[in-house]
């Protein structure tokens, strides 16, 4: 990893009181920016909630500008970094919306082309063991608490025909800042990552129905599982390359299927996780119930009747049983 620019701020909006801390001046190498963005990278890649798409065409839009000024060097990071901090906070001032935190600004040199990073990172009051073995008072970021992180892709900022090269995710409770984040970053969403995979679990379903029962829901819960930790790690899904990694018990592999089948679906797509976990396992809660199972028991040890909505179990777990006994 390698961080060639990076810059804190610190923004406060609270009970309508607005404050904010600037820095003149961009992080040294000391001051371990590259250690901050090992943190947030990782963390970012997991989530579940991010969404992906480029600069909406529709206005100008002030954090876009910037940026194109920032490219176009009217501007350095640091004004950039700056005016970007005092116009978010009067969109907050403008909706209303509390806020608190450190945002960083950090530029990684990858070979996928210079990224840049914006990221709301949240510190907290805690305690450490000083060299005497005392307890001390002190404050400590909480990565696990990131708030709206996301990362542009400048060098494809102004490539024409490019659609996807600003990714965007929120951290939890992060929601009275979602719409607003959105609109200062002049967000637009150009791929339905829910759609891509549902099309692609289709025609899994589809290349399955000629296996065995039990072989077939257990491809369709492989292919979920690689589909799910490709999500996880932030990375597509091949699908020739996911053929070539899952055993099937089907005549031709799943890629020249979909080569024959399907030769207009994308080769590569970004995994929507909350779509797969269905091909994984069931599970559902009211206020009084809930319940958890592997999609292989179902026709097993669970069967469900449709037509009466009764799903009934059997071999129930030892502990459950002992629970119901008053064992």
């Amino acid at each position: 990893m390698s961080v060639s620019q990076a810059i804190i701020h610190r923004l406060t909006r609270e009970s309508g009181d607005k404050s904010y801390s600037l820095s003149d001046k961009p992080l040294e190498v000391s001051d371990n920016a590259a250690q901050l963005l090992s943190e947030i990278k990782p963390l970012f890649a997991r989530r579940a909630s991010k969404r992906y798409g480029c600069f909406a065409d529709e206005g100008a839009g002030v954090f876009k500008g910037l940026v194109v000024n920032w490219l176009g060097d009217t501007l350095n990071l640091v004004s950039f970094s700056q005016k970007a901090i005092e116009y978010l906070a009067i969109a907050l001032e403008e909706q209303d919306v509390e806020s608190d935190g450190y945002w960083l600004f950090a530029v990684d040199e990858q070979e996928a082309g210079r990224i840049l990073w914006l990221a709301q990172l949240r510190q907290f009051d805690g305690l450490l063991i000083n060299g005497d073995n005392r307890p001390h008072a002190c404050e400590y970021l909480d990565f696990s608490k990131m708030g709206f992180c996301a990362s542009l892709n400048l060098d494809q900022v102004n490539q024409p025909g490019e659609k996807k090269y600003l990714t965007v995710s929120f951290g939890f409770g992060d929601r009275p800042m979602q719409g607003l984040m959105l609109d200062f970053v002049c967000f637009t969403d150009t791929v339905n990552t829910t759609e891509d995979t549902e099309r692609f679990m289709a025609i899994v379903d589809d290349y399955s129905r000629d296996m065995p029962e039990e072989n077939a829901k257990r491809y369709r819960k492989e292919v979920a599982e690689y589909c799910m930790e490709q999500g996880k790690n932030g990375e597509t899904v091949n699908y020739r390359e996911l053929s070539g990694e899952i055993e099937s018990q089907a005549p031709t592999g799943l890629d020249r299927y979909i080569e024959e089948r399907a030769p207009e679906i994308k080769e590569s797509f970004i995994p929507d996780r909350n779509s797969l976990k269905r091909y994984i396992r069931y599970s559902g809660r009211s206020r009084d119930v809930s319940i958890s199972f592997s999609n292989e028991s179902l026709g097993k040890n669970i069967t469900f009747d449709p037509n009466t909505n009764t799903l009934t179990l059997s071999e129930l777990p030892a502990a459950l049983v002992k629970q119901l006994k008053g064992e």
